[in-house]
């Protein structure tokens, strides 16, 4: 696929303005896209004609003011229209000779630059926000595995102090361009709907949360809630502080400070409206362009593992970022026995319905459908449990796609033969956290295990599951990778011979015993604590009782306060006295973010760096 854009000059004879457009384009269009034509001179537009065009192509140009146009550059559009590439023309002017493109492709619509100036304030210069949106739509073209121009905003406000700027800024984000939808509760949900399922819906759809940050805001649960679960499932957010409005009470901050600061009387101005919605639509792409960015660190592990000789990985010329995977060696394939053919579509953002629809109408019309065994749609949240419609297709994310190449390509893991404790359990209250608890205690659990580690943790029926799960795909040895503690009183709930094939089982003559055992009987390098429950009489507190074990044998104590319960109590209780030492030997700065920053993949690596 390549973007072929001709320059103002070729076509118009006033330039100045589409000079302005092009230019902003091109600043968008060098940052992302790698296969592009710029043609500005008669010179190189002889030549492009004499090279063959291409379905895949995208053709660009600037309608002429009078509507005529050179004879070459009318043989170059025919070029492109006899192969169907995508031809897009620019209408710089109003009048309709300029708003109509030349045959054959007059019926096709042009990007009306004129009409959307004027829909703005067409006394001030709005090139740059108008061509930045034309250049979206190019990015949306050529890598729609990671930006797709029907975007949803999610706005996250709070109505007592924040609706009004919310509904301003939410209209005007729609006046900018129809391709944006933005999701406002107050208006989107109707009347004897479940409301917070349709705002969990639309959260979980969303491309980017918008985060008001107005004074009351940090009072809400709901927002906090919202935020938790962008931050979990890799939804970026956009900080945004209204009228200096203080956070550090926060229970959840989406970053160290916010992105961007106005005042509530900006949004009044209508002026300084359009101003604002141009720097958060400028911010969101941004936004989401780096976060979709992480793809192409799964992608260099795929070419580690064709390097290596373990896969044999093949891109697919007629598609984004997708390729083919084959592999000979199977000792413990997740997903099939005997499978060797896999097609993988890889994504930097979540993929919505219509991506996994278009998808597989894709491969069917193409037959590669039929040529795999199995068919991914990688994500980094991907879910393999989750039910598309198809048997042959699933929803997977990068990290366990990869480790179970690396399984049946026989990679083998080191063994630390080091210790590291997970303890956790659902605090009573703060429902919120119950999603970023089960996500942390899976990121936890698959770093400690997947980097060599022996994760040691006492039974827990809704954790002990999802840590098997983890070391059946994780690990080299179950039993060397998983120790897990149990009350002899229980066990009469267990298959105990299932048990000891799954992990090293050891058992306690109740709960103190299994702690002591827990902690204190071997050398361990760490205890990590995850939520827990709070209780009226603090000596009754678990996380309290295995701490103070855990110090009693000089073992350091990480305590993620981002889960809610005890663990986030006991956090804050540290910073107000500043007694991290207590604890551990680290500093401040990575004892605090334990307790704010609810990326867990960079927590348990900044850990493990701390300990290594």
């Amino acid at each position: 696929m390549r973007v072929i854009f001709c320059e103002p000059q070729l076509t118009m004879q006033t330039v100045d303005n589409a000079n302005a457009f092009f230019a902003s384009c091109r600043e968008i269009l060098d940052t992302y896209v790698t296969n592009r034509l710029y043609i500005s001179t008669d010179f190189q537009m002889a030549q492009l004609l004499e090279d063959a065009a291409d379905v895949n192509d995208i053709f660009i140009f600037f309608n002429s003011e009078k509507g005529t146009y050179q004879k070459n550059f009318l043989k170059l559009i025919k070029k492109y229209a006899d192969v169907q590439s995508r031809i897009w023309a620019i209408a710089m002017e109003k009048n309709p000779e300029c708003r109509r493109p030349p045959e054959p492709v007059s019926d096709k619509q042009s990007f009306d630059v004129s009409c959307r100036n004027e829909n703005r304030n067409p006394l001030k210069n709005n090139m740059r926000a108008i061509a930045q949106i034309f250049a979206r739509k190019i990015i949306a073209q050529t890598l729609s595995p990671l930006y797709r121009d029907e975007v949803l905003y999610f706005i996250s406000h709070r109505r007592i102090d924040g609706e009004h700027i919310a509904a301003k800024l939410a209209d005007e984000l729609k006046h900018l361009t129809r391709e944006r939808n933005v999701y406002r509760d107050v208006v989107h949900v109707e009347v004897g709907d479940d409301a917070q399922k349709d705002i969990d819906i639309n959260l979980a759809m969303s491309d980017v949360l918008i985060f008001l940050q107005t004074e009351e805001a940090q009072n809400s649960p709901y927002i906090m809630k919202e935020l938790c679960y962008a931050l979990i499932y890799d939804i970026p957010i956009l900080w945004i502080q209204i009228d200096n409005a203080p956070y550090s009470n926060m229970e959840i901050r989406p970053g160290e400070r916010p992105m961007l600061c106005y005042k509530s009387e900006e949004f009044d101005c209508q002026e300084r409206l359009i101003e604002i919605t141009d720097e958060i639509e400028e911010t969101c792409f941004q936004l989401i362009m780096n976060s979709s960015n992480q793809v192409f660190s799964h992608i260099e592990c795929l070419r580690d593992l064709d390097d290596a000789k373990k896969i044999k990985l093949i891109g697919d010329k007629n598609a984004i970022l997708a390729y083919e995977i084959e592999y000979k060696e199977q000792t413990k394939d997740i997903y099939d026995k005997g499978i060797k053919k896999h097609y993988i579509q890889c994504f930097g953002r979540n993929p919505q319905k219509s991506d996994i629809d278009r998808f597989i109408q894709k491969v069917k019309q193409a037959q590669t459908y039929e040529k795999s065994d199995r068919l991914f749609l990688l994500s980094n949240h991907g879910q393999r449990e989750k039910s598309i419609g198809d048997a042959k297709v699933t929803e997977e994310n990068f990290d366990d796609y990869i480790m179970n190449l690396e399984n049946v390509s026989g990679v083998k893991r080191k063994k630390r033969n080091k210790r590291i404790i997970l303890s956790g359990a659902f605090p009573d209250c703060d429902e919120i956290y119950k999603n970023s608890l089960l996500e942390a205690v899976l990121v936890y659990s698959r770093e400690i295990i997947k980097n060599g580690y022996t994760l040691v943790f006492g039974a827990h029926p809704t954790f002990q599951k999802l840590i098997f799960d983890i070391g059946t795909l994780y690990a080299s040895d179950l039993r060397y990778s998983i120790e897990m503690h149990m009350d002899k009183a229980y066990l009469p709930e267990y298959n105990l011979e299932e048990l000891e094939e799954t992990c090293t089982l050891i058992l306690s003559d109740g709960l103190q015993e299994m702690r002591e055992n827990m902690i204190c009987s071997q050398k361990s390098e760490l205890l990590i604590c995850l939520g827990g429950k709070i209780k009226e009489d603090k000596s009754e507190q678990g996380v309290d009782r295995e701490v103070k074990l855990a110090r009693s044998v000089n073992l350091p104590v990480a305590l993620v306060g981002t889960v809610g319960g005890r663990s986030s109590e006991y956090a804050y209780e540290m910073i107000q006295k500043d007694a991290w030492s207590e604890l551990n030997p680290w500093d401040k700065d990575l004892n605090e973010s334990l307790f704010y920053n609810v990326n867990h993949r960079l927590m348990i690596r900044r850990l493990l760096n701390a300990i290594d």
